[in-house]
């Protein structure tokens, strides 16, 4: 009786898939792309779709489903369903393989997502997974086709910043039109008022959608823990005595334009993937060895000052660009927390006064 007991307590293998892995995760991966609910991208389950028409969606007149269940609809040929249905018709267009059942899915969901659930080391993985996606940076490739900059792109955000076509075109970035999947299909389309860029960095890219939702704002491929891959490292050209690290590409592309052809004071600019990221004993070494001047530049919140401590660790300078909060429906927030904010919300002749009071040309 102890044996039945326990065998009836068993988890089944659907409950164990999802104690690893959710359904967001598996249609993003399977997919290749972050997508956000109610977003229309082409069908990935079939061959022609000129016109974005597959979207997911959260079913809420269905009965006795999972907490964190997500089901797929193709508007233009009808077909809608949970994970499963969604990865039968996938697995069916993709590879020509036809999976009868739930355990044929689970098994085509185990090689493709490398869970190795049959051996024991799921947990393990499960660990991994929840790393990739928090943020949700997928180490794949992306596949894109880009546009010259439309007026939106120049005159609606990067000319706010002070940031022109030539400033882009140094730093490499991209306008993009389509996201493609591997095979060159379309899984997302961009209108012309629509803003979304690939920052290229050697042979990897980071996507980013200004006003897109927090979570899928950015896509990244580079490595973490490579300094090579920093945001504006392949733009270094060691004119400069003096290093700024900030956090983010835009703020990569302010610092450089204001301090090097506004001020005329050389600097180079380096972004780590984030400010969560810790600096490697390999890339202060680098940093010594080329730079006379490190000055870190964070937000001034936890993340931020965390961050401050530990460039101040290795002996460097740290800033940041406003520690003025105002409380908003009971929590503080940091008023032009980085050097973009700053330069949106106050423009040229206050972020000139803020860079000079810094005196870099001294250095």
């Amino acid at each position: 009786m102890g044996f039945l007991r326990e065998l009836l307590k068993k988890e089944t293998l659907t409950e164990r898939l999802f104690k690893f892995v959710d359904d967001y995760e598996i249609y993003c991966e399977l997919i290749g792309l972050e997508i956000e609910i109610g977003e229309c991208i082409s069908s990935p389950i079939r061959a022609s779709d000129d016109t974005p028409s597959f979207a997911l969606y959260v079913p809420t007149r269905i009965p006795n489903i999972r907490p964190d269940e997500i089901w797929f609809k193709d508007l233009a040929d009808g077909r809608y369903g949970d994970i499963f249905k969604f990865t039968k018709y996938f697995a069916l267009h993709h590879y020509g393989e036809v999976l009868e059942n739930n355990y044929a899915v689970t098994k085509f969901l185990d090689a493709r997502l490398n869970l190795n659930m049959f051996n024991g080391k799921a947990i393990e993985l499960r660990e991994r997974i929840v790393k990739e996606y928090v943020p949700r940076n997928l180490n794949t490739e992306i596949y894109y086709k880009s546009r010259p900059y439309t007026r939106r792109d120049l005159t609606d955000y990067w000319n706010n910043l002070f940031l022109d076509a030539e400033d882009l075109n140094h730093f490499n970035v991209k306008s993009v039109r389509y996201l493609l999947d591997e095979y060159g299909n379309v899984r997302k389309e961009f209108r012309k008022n629509d803003l979304a860029y690939i920052y290229p960095i050697f042979n990897k890219e980071k996507l980013y959608q200004p006003e897109a939702i927090k979570s899928m704002k950015f896509r990244n491929t580079c490595p973490g823990n490579d300094y090579r891959y920093y945001q504006g490292f392949p733009q270094i050209e060691f004119k400069s005595k003096t290093l700024i690290i900030t956090k983010s590409m835009k703020d990569v592309m302010v610092f450089w334009k204001f301090f090097n052809k506004f001020l005329e004071t050389p600097v180079e600019v380096l972004a780590p993937a984030a400010e969560s990221i810790k600096l490697s004993d390999e890339f202060v070494e680098w940093a010594k060895e080329n730079f006379d001047h490190i000055i870190c530049v964070s937000d001034y919140d936890l993340a931020g000052v965390k961050f401050a401590q530990h460039c101040k660790s290795f002996g460097f300078s740290y800033k940041f660009i406003s520690t003025e909060r105002i409380l908003i429906n009971g929590k503080y927030k940091v008023l032009d927390k980085d050097i973009s904010d700053f330069v949106w919300n106050n423009g040229y002749n206050p972020t000139i006064k803020l860079l000079k009071s810094w005196k870099l040309n001294t250095l």
